[in-house]
């Protein structure tokens, strides 16, 4: 489709790993390469803790061996099972700290399951007490992953898939994230010293961008906890994102415009600007542009403009040039190479847009096919 945790009141205030940790693990899914264990989330919240290593399964164990570093909270990972040479899934997050000696992926029987628990008291009675609070809406997205999986299977060119498909499952997620945002901010009125809640917004900024309840939610944190510098990371990048309210001017950029480099990022004069993030192998991107160059053509003259912005890596300009082509899209995309500007921006789930008015400021963000085409109808005629 398109697009745990924990709570100490007796933590140190620096846990140093002091000498290199030695990890055991037991793993009930069969894993056919060598099993990948990275960050589960951008390194600048990391400070220094970064992991990227790999171990082979041999019977069903495997050993990672965990670098000495300061650790003044627990971190968050994950394990990466590659599928096929270019593919991957991932595991549940999972908490590592100084105390951890054992960790077991999956369940007994369960093969495909890829959970993964930890031996450490602390870490695991907090993780539980977080899944436990959430139980309740993560069945409801489980029920919904599960429904709309099941819609998709029926569809039946996969190359096809219909625009009311995304936006209804777009709309459906948005209102399942809105919900557990609110958990979250309970969980954290009960829970200030999660660390738990902490890798959670973390998680939920990252995905999402700015939102004001994440500045509620970081603000319920307790003092030592927003003392640690991951959460000092969070707090800054919250407010540099927070540019992205409603109602606030879209930021400027040096990016430049692929077809002319000479040309920075400028808003053109109109009464309506879509700002798209996208890049040239986004499946659900590429499936909007037919639909958004018919609204182009309709509403251009009457003052509606569009605006790309592509983060593809450098090795794929050319397959971006050429889907500028393929697609015949004639309005200006600028190129943000590595998407260097936009992981800046905190817009790391494509596609992304916001809706701009004449001045300038942010009227609506993720605004879909339907709702933009009602909007132009009612405000251009």
């Amino acid at each position: 489709m398109k697009k745990i945790l924990l709570s100490s009141f007796v933590l140190l205030n620096v846990i140093c790993f002091g000498q290199n940790i030695k990890v055991s693990g037991k793993s009930y899914r069969p894993m056919k390469y060598k099993l990948l264990m990275v960050n589960a989330f951008n390194n600048k919240y990391y400070n220094g803790n970064q992991m990227r290593d790999s171990a082979a399964v041999d019977s069903g164990k495997f050993e990672f061996v965990i670098p000495s570093q300061t650790a003044d909270i627990p971190y968050a990972y994950i394990f990466a099972d590659r599928i096929t040479e270019n593919s991957f899934y991932n595991s549940d997050t999972f908490f590592i700290n100084s105390k951890t000696k054992n960790i077991v992926v999956g369940k007994e029987n369960l093969p495909q399951n890829f959970e993964v628990t930890n031996d450490e008291t602390l870490i695991k009675t907090e993780v539980l007490k977080f899944q436990k609070y959430f139980e309740n809406h993560n069945k409801e997205k489980d029920a919904f992953m599960k429904a709309s999986q099941k819609e998709y299977e029926q569809i039946p060119d996969k190359e096809k898939v219909p625009q009311e498909f995304w936006d209804q499952y777009t709309s459906s997620e948005n209102k399942l994230s809105v919900k557990e945002d609110s958990i979250l901010l309970n969980f954290v009125r009960i829970n200030p010293n999660s660390f738990v809640s902490l890798w959670k917004l973390v998680e939920k900024f990252e995905r999402n961008g700015y939102s004001k309840i994440y500045d509620e939610i970081f603000s319920r944190l307790s003092s030592d906890l927003k003392s640690k510098p991951t959460a000092e990371t969070l707090r800054l990048a919250i407010k540099e994102a927070s540019v992205f309210q409603i109602g606030k001017k879209f930021p400027g950029s040096k990016i430049k415009n692929i077809k002319n480099p000479a040309s920075e990022f400028i808003l053109p004069k109109a009464e309506y600007t879509l700002v798209d993030f996208w890049f040239s192998s986004c499946k659900p991107c590429l499936e909007q542009m037919p639909n958004y160059v018919q609204l182009y053509s309709e509403y251009k003259s009457k003052g509606f403009e569009i605006v790309g912005i592509a983060t593809d890596q450098k090795k794929y300009k050319n397959n971006l040039q050429i889907t500028i082509q393929k697609f015949k899209i004639p309005w200006n995309n600028y190129w943000d190479e590595d998407g260097k500007q936009s992981s800046d921006w905190t817009i790391t789930s494509f596609p992304t847009n916001y809706l701009l008015d004449k001045d300038g400021n942010i009227v609506a963000k993720n605004i879909s096919e339907k709702e933009l085409s009602s909007l132009l109808i009612s405000k251009l005629k």
